[in-house]
């Protein structure tokens, strides 16, 4: 890894760890290890496409299954098929469990895909530096080694990364990064006295979405 390419990963994997108290020191063998990335990926379940849904198959049913709820207590807005989704935007859906007496007790989770950038895009090098360029697995080594409470998980597409600190799920395919952020509240204190297994949940949405079996 070049040095020029260490110092500007750095810069912006330190700056996402650190403000959530989730850093760590990184260590040259971490940063150079690519054993992550699986090279048994039979290919896309589902591939990018600019109008794409990020939830197409998403259904508030699977969601009650996840969680062990009633139905009726989900909400959640697909923006690629509301009139608020700005031209050329990325694919993104939000989640909502009714909990408690209000909405702020609510649980919120949502699922978005970022499209990978090419080398002879505009944006390429910030992409690539944050993970979403082409070439992208210095950038996810890199993240994994400074962050404490992240952990790769195996078999799932070309690489998967699970943050326990900021309950995420980002799952690397051909074309695009998929992120799934379970439905939580911290601040809803029944629903941290559940001590539910939220890596799990976001697999299992993932799963639901039909991204992965």
């Amino acid at each position: 890894m070049k040095i020029k390419h260490i110092l500007s990963f750095s810069f912006i994997a330190i700056m996402f760890s650190s403000c959530l108290g989730d850093k760590k020191n990184a260590t040259i063998s971490e940063m150079n290890d690519n054993s992550f990335v699986n090279e048994n990926f039979k290919g896309n379940l589902i591939n990018y496409s600019k109008d794409m849904s990020a939830c197409e198959n998403m259904s508030a049913s699977s969601i009650a299954s996840i969680y062990n709820i009633s139905e009726e207590l989900i909400v959640y807005e697909d923006v690629s098929k509301s009139d608020r989704r700005m031209p050329n935007s990325q694919p993104i859906c939000n989640f909502f469990i009714k909990d408690g007496d209000n909405d702020f007790q609510w649980l919120k989770g949502s699922m978005n895909i970022q499209r990978e950038i090419g080398k002879d895009e505009m944006a390429y090098d910030v992409a690539k530096a944050a993970g979403n360029g082409v070439a992208w697995e210095e950038a996810w080594a890199l993240n994994k080694s400074i962050s404490k409470s992240s952990e790769w998980i195996k078999d799932i597409g070309l690489a998967a990364l699970w943050n326990e600190s900021k309950k995420e799920l980002k799952i690397k395919f051909r074309g695009y990064t998929l992120y799934v952020y379970p439905i939580k509240n911290r601040l809803n204190k029944a629903e941290v006295a559940r001590q539910r297994d939220y890596k799990s949940a976001a697999i299992a949405m993932a799963k639901a979405a039909g991204y992965i079996n």
